[in-house]
């Protein structure tokens, strides 16, 4: 919580989750300016609870980059990649995109290639490394071909930040390396003519939450001061004659900063908002064409939800098990029916993977049913040998969820080590205790950041590995505290209304560092109760003057969905996210439900 908050423990006891539900408590005299300023109670409370502050609230409510993106220049080696970048391309020397192929990676390689093209460049070649054959970042073979190919200077985006061999490699062909990135960063840094990365050691604190698209597009915008300053958008031999509007390129930025996970606030709030209010009015047939395939219909608009639920995983499934190219094709695409035929494309790779990812997810979790979460606090290591590299990382996300702990799913690569993805919790940075381990030699290779990482291992490291990040973990904040179930407000059912809820939409976009508001139902009693699809529940639930309907999803077969189907006229508290379910005009207050209590009153 921000310093001026508080959290209270709603009740001493443990849920069907193995959590103790805290409410955030709200910063009085903050809020009552909140709503002087004309907020409703219940989102000022929330809102200075959250640290948001009176000076900061127009600009969280109206997020606009004039007022919250930076000078690129107080980025270490912005100003220099600036001038190298214009210096190649009056030059006329042939450049390159070496890029990630994770939706990050991706977006980030569209968006550098449309600005390219805005600035008049036609043939900017972008390569994504095979996942399976090269493996995540640059290599010193991928490199030399580069070079090979006559390429004077290499963007390596959203990597690049610890690849030493490969740069290194990069430099004695005499290849020209930019390195745009936001992953953590070693005490050193690779040979390169740039590396700009807010979340270097050296760089000055305050946009380490950026993700790699949103430094390439202030790298866009500080090249494009840089020609400006030299008179290059004159329209002469070629060059354009006005500065590209980069505000076109704010939906691809946009999809790449949700679906990456980064927190949605400050400047990443206004990328996102602003990126979609482009992408609605139509523009990219790339993205248009993918939310259809999505299930999104032309009369509705794309919300950031949808960018990180149906849109984001689309791209994604092209770089897990079949071609990033396809996603990077598919958003510099200015032909619909080419773009069409992408997103038809990447739509079925997404039910592809869908399969396959339900596969290895199973195998993971079956290696820990005995496991209790929330009280065993060991790291979660699945092996599972066979498993498609591309899912290994969604499948530690539903480990990490399923157990409560960091969860890493490994499977064997082609060289017979051990290759995965590994996913954190709240409270344990997992991306610092991968870099260290490999500075220690305990692993081949790995990085990461706070919640997510990557690594590579032999067999015979992983004992090793797991003794030293069970020692990290015994050090954390994790490990003391275990995991809280927070919650926004403490309500009745009387209390939560359309009108409520309605208002929270302000708060948007929600994401990371901004949910959507969670609430917790004290004291209602279940009234009706049936099974959707063999594995949801939806319940109807009385403590109001209205009925409210309810859904959990999952839970059939499990204790909570057990103690669910015997609990009817039995009160309980309910945690999670409020919601509106609008039919024929009509709206009614719908609860999607996190976490179930029994009923025992506020001990505190």
């Amino acid at each position: 919580m921000p310093d001026g908050t508080q959290t209270s423990e709603f009740t001493d006891q443990i849920s069907f989750r193995g959590r103790k539900w805290v409410v955030h408590q709200s910063v009085k005299p903050v809020q009552r300016a909140l709503q002087a300023k004309g907020l409703k109670p219940a989102m000022a409370g929330i809102l200075s609870a959250r640290g948001i502050t009176i000076n900061e609230i127009d600009d969280y409510l109206d997020p606009k980059l004039r007022n919250l993106l930076p000078d690129p220049s107080r980025f270490k080696d912005m100003d220099t990649a600036a001038i190298h970048t214009a210096d190649k391309i009056q030059a006329g020397a042939p450049i390159s995109i070496w890029s990630d192929y994770d939706c990050d990676g991706v977006t980030s390689a569209a968006l550098l290639g449309r600005f390219y093209q805005m600035i008049g460049l036609s043939d900017v070649p972008v390569r994504i490394p095979d996942r399976i054959l090269e493996g995540y970042g640059p290599n010193a073979n991928g490199m030399r071909d580069v070079k090979a190919s006559g390429i004077d200077t290499v963007y390596i985006l959203d990597a690049g930040i610890v690849a030493f061999d490969a740069l290194k490699a990069a430099k004695e062909v005499e290849l020209n390396v930019v390195v745009l990135d936001h992953h953590m960063a070693d005490d050193s840094l690779p040979p390169a003519v740039a590396v700009v990365n807010a979340n270097r050691k050296d760089e000055a604190p305050g946009f380490g939450h950026l993700c790699a698209a949103g430094i390439v597009f202030i790298f866009c915008v500080a090249v494009t001061r840089e020609l400006k300053n030299r008179g290059y958008f004159d329209g002469k031999e070629g060059r354009p004659f006005k500065m590209p509007d980069l505000m076109t390129l704010l939906p691809i930025v946009a999809l790449g900063t949700v679906a990456d996970v980064v927190p949605l606030t400050t400047l990443n709030r206004a990328f996102v908002t602003r990126g979609l209010e482009q992408m609605n009015s139509g523009s990219f047939p790339g993205l248009k064409h993918l939310a259809l395939v999505a299930g999104i219909e032309a009369k509705d608009p794309i919300t950031a939800k949808d960018l990180g639920w149906k849109l984001g995983p689309r791209i994604n499934a092209g770089g897990r098990i079949d071609d990033a190219m396809i996603g990077v094709n598919l958003l510099m695409s200015d032909d619909g029916e080419e773009a069409k035929a992408l997103a038809e494309r990447l739509d079925a790779i997404n039910t592809q993977r869908k399969a396959i990812e339900e596969k290895v997810t199973e195998a993971a979790l079956e290696q820990f049913e005995d496991r209790e979460a929330g009280v065993d606090r060991r790291i979660a290591v699945a092996v599972v040998e066979d498993a498609h590299e591309g899912v290994v990382g969604i499948s530690a996300g539903r480990l990490k969820e399923a157990c409560d702990c960091p969860a890493i799913v490994l499977a064997k690569d082609h060289e017979g080590n051990l290759k995965g993805s590994a996913r954190s919790v709240k409270g344990f940075d997992i991306g610092h205790t991968i870099v260290e381990a490999r500075k220690a030699g305990l692993i081949l290779r790995g990085g990461g950041h706070g919640m997510a990482g990557g690594l590579s291992l032999t067999p015979e490291q992983l004992p090793g590995f797991e003794a030293f990040a069970n020692a990290e973990i015994e050090k954390s904040d994790y490990f003391r505290d275990g995991l809280a179930a927070e919650a926004d407000l403490n309500l009745s059912a009387a209390d939560l209304t359309v009108e409520i809820i309605d208002d929270f939409s302000r708060m948007e976009p929600f994401g990371t560092g901004n949910t959507s508001p969670l609430v917790i139902l004290e004291n209602v009693t279940i009234t009706e109760i049936r099974i959707l699809k063999e594995k949801h529940l939806k319940l109807t639930i009385s403590g109001g003057p209205k009925p409210i309907d309810a859904l959990i999803w999952g839970v059939v077969g499990t204790p909570i969905g057990d103690f669910l189907m015997n609990s009817t006229g039995v009160a309980i508290d309910l945690y999670g996210e409020p919601a509106i379910n609008e039919w024929r005009g009509n709206k009614k207050v719908q609860m999607i439900i996190e976490d179930v209590r029994e009923h025992k009153g506020l001990l505190i």
